[in-house]
Parts: structure tokens; C-alpha cells; sequence
């Protein structure tokens, strides 16, 4: 199931290969199933099999998901071993880069196969795969009742982070990526909220939202270090000038809720370990741009430095950099 699940989100020549069978056998795609339907069924599936599935048997699936992916998928390695190597450094090898890679892949597999079982685990099993360290600096951060912002980058498993915070009697609001086809939106929507976390558009309103989950005093998690909406500012990201959102900096700005950057590191065996580190510390200015970007370049050293722990946990399968951009053209 996971291979599935798996192969169809990293290779769209499957869905063409799909169609030229059909084509051949005189058939349409859409007279044979709602390929939409076929992907939403897909996940629904996938979630309910794997929430049975035992973690050692669920992680061997999801590297043999991996493998297939890495394999496969020559493009996409490309630009994945290439990330790695940024944040390792690049002093591996050829061959070490290409472990890093590989092991890059099984990673992401793992994420998504315990990502989508989530919704099925109860307090005690979450609680049960959990440890952590500096979880104080969420608890001092709320006592002031501004609520926290609480953010990462694409590391390890945030989703299972955010439900067993959630499951410990933790309001959280995060910003869901608006995907196609929509049925597909709404599944993910309420998978989140099975288990306790409420998904907003990344939309114009989404801002106004988390504003007001601050208020509140609750948590905001957001996942912070790719610029989906090119209106990120300019910074040294791994040693290259690049766009970097800067939407966490300005909600803290606005505020007063402060940025606690956090990682959810894989382990082995199913288990997880939460890093909580302490608040960025800062001080405003009379400008709120300076501020902004200042305080952005702060937060994104937190990233480099959670990064760096594990490269072959950041999750990051796209091109992010104006060289990598320009290579592709």
C-alpha cells in the first residue's frame, strides 16, 4: 500500500502510463474511475492500514517505498543529493553523497507512512514513541499569554510532533498548503483534525487566523523554510542568498508571541525525539522591515543549525536556490 502511495506522489508518468493502457483497450481514464476519487481513496486507505500496521513493519515499508523512489527518480535525486550536500557541507564523496541521498528518501518515506497513521494512535502511543528536551521553553512562552509560534523546517516528522502536542491538551493552529484536487485538500484537512490540530488555507485570511489563535494563547506551528509565494525576503541560506518567508518573523512582530524553532528527529525503531530550543531573543527597532529581516536571518540560523544535526532528515525534494534555478532552465 505504501509503495502505491508512495510512487504515484513521486512519478506523475504513472497516471500517463495508466492512460495509455486504457487508451489502448479503446477505454477513457474518466470512464474507468474518477482518477480524483482514485487518489483521495488512495490516502484514506492507506491511513486507516497503516494505523494497524506495527512501526518496525511500517518503517520497512517506508524504506522499501524509498528505495523505490530513489531509484527511479533521477531528476529528483538530483536536486535532493544536491540539497543534502549544502547542508552537510558537500565534503561526503560521490558515493557518500549518494548515501546521504538515499537515506534522504527513506526519511521521507518514513514521514509519510507515519504521517498518514497518525490519526489512529491514541495518547499513550504517541506519548510512548516521544521523548524530548527543552519542552520548559513552551510552557514559560505561554505564561505569558501571548501564545507561542511554534516553527521548524521540513525536518523529520512535525505532523506526529503536532499530534502528540495536541493530544496533550495543546490547541494548535497550522497553515495547510492548499493541494489538487481539492477532495484531496479536505481528506488532509480532516486528517489533521483527527488528531487535534486545526489546518487554516494558506490563504490572504490565514494571517488574520493565526493572529487570533495567538490571542488566545495557543500554539501556532508553522513550518517555515521554503518560500511558497515569492514574497519571502533575501538571506544567506547554506551559503547562498535565497528567498526565505518571512511570515513567522512578521506574526512574531505583530504579536508579541515569540519564535521557539524546534526539530522532530526520527529514531529508530518508531520513536521520536522532540528538540525545543530556547526563544529568539530580540529587540525592535523603529523599522519594521530592518526588524523583519533581521529577525527572519536569526531564525533561519536556527534552521541551518537543527539542519545540520541530520541532513537526511530535512525533507526538502525541491529546487530552492537561484543556482539550482537557473540549472533547470
Amino acid at each position: 500500500m505504501i509503495i502505491v502511495v508512495l510512487t504515484v506522489e513521486w512519478f506523475p508518468f504513472l497516471g500517463g502510463l495508466l492512460r495509455r493502457v486504457t487508451g489502448l483497450c479503446g477505454l477513457k481514464l474518466r470512464d474507468v474511475v474518477s482518477y480524483d476519487r482514485l487518489v483521495v481513496a488512495r490516502y484514506k486507505s492507506a491511513s486507516k492500514v497503516l494505523g494497524l500496521t506495527p512501526p518496525s513493519i511500517a518503517t520497512l515499508l517506508a524504506y522499501c517505498g524509498g528505495f523505490v523512489a530513489f531509484v527511479f527518480s533521477p531528476n529528483k535525486r538530483r536536486i535532493v543529493i544536491d540539497n543534502l550536500s549544502r547542508a552537510s557541507g558537500g565534503s561526503k564523496g560521490r558515493f557518500g553523497m549518494y548515501g546521504l541521498g538515499l537515506w534522504g528518501y527513506f526519511s521521507y518515506a518514513r514521514y509519510w507512512v507515519e504521517s498518514l497513521s497518525v490519526g489512529e494512535l491514541s495518547r499513550r502511543q504517541l506519548n510512548s514513541r516521544m521523548s524530548f528536551h527543552g519542552f520548559e521553553y513552551l510552557y514559560q512562552a505561554l505564561g505569558q499569554g501571548k501564545g507561542a509560534i511554534v516553527t521548524s523546517p521540513h525536518m523529520g516528522n512535525w505532523d506526529f510532533g503536532a499530534a502528540w502536542l495536541a493530544s496533550g491538551g495543546f490547541p494548535i493552529t497550522a497553515v495547510a498548503e492548499e493541494l489538487e484536487p481539492r477532495e484531496l485538500f479536505e481528506w488532509f484537512v480532516s486528517h489533521r483534525v483527527s488528531f487535534g490540530v486545526r489546518p487554516i488555507p494558506a490563504s490572504a485570511a490565514a494571517f488574520g487566523e493565526l493572529t487570533k489563535a495567538l490571542s488566545r494563547n495557543e500554539v501556532v506551528a508553522l513550518i517555515a523554510d521554503r518560500d511558497l509565494t515569492n514574497s519571502g525576503v533575501q538571506l544567506p541560506f547554506f551559503g547562498e542568498v535565497t528567498s526565505v518567508p518571512q511570515g513567522v518573523a512578521l506574526l512574531s512582530l505583530r504579536t508579541g508571541a515569540p519564535i521557539i524553532p524546534v526539530a522532530i528527529y526520527l529514531l529508530p525503531g518508531g520513536f521520536h525525539f522532540a528538540l525545543v530550543t530556547k526563544p529568539i531573543s530580540f529587540t525592535r527597532s523603529a523599522l519594521l522591515r530592518d526588524d523583519v529581516l533581521k529577525l527572519t536571518g536569526m531564525l533561519v540560523e536556527r534552521y541551518e543549525s537543527l539542519i545540520r544535526a541530520d541532513p537526511t532528515q530535512w525533507h526538502l525534494f525541491q529546487v530552492n536556490w537561484p543556482s539550482q534555478f537557473e540549472k533547470s532552465q
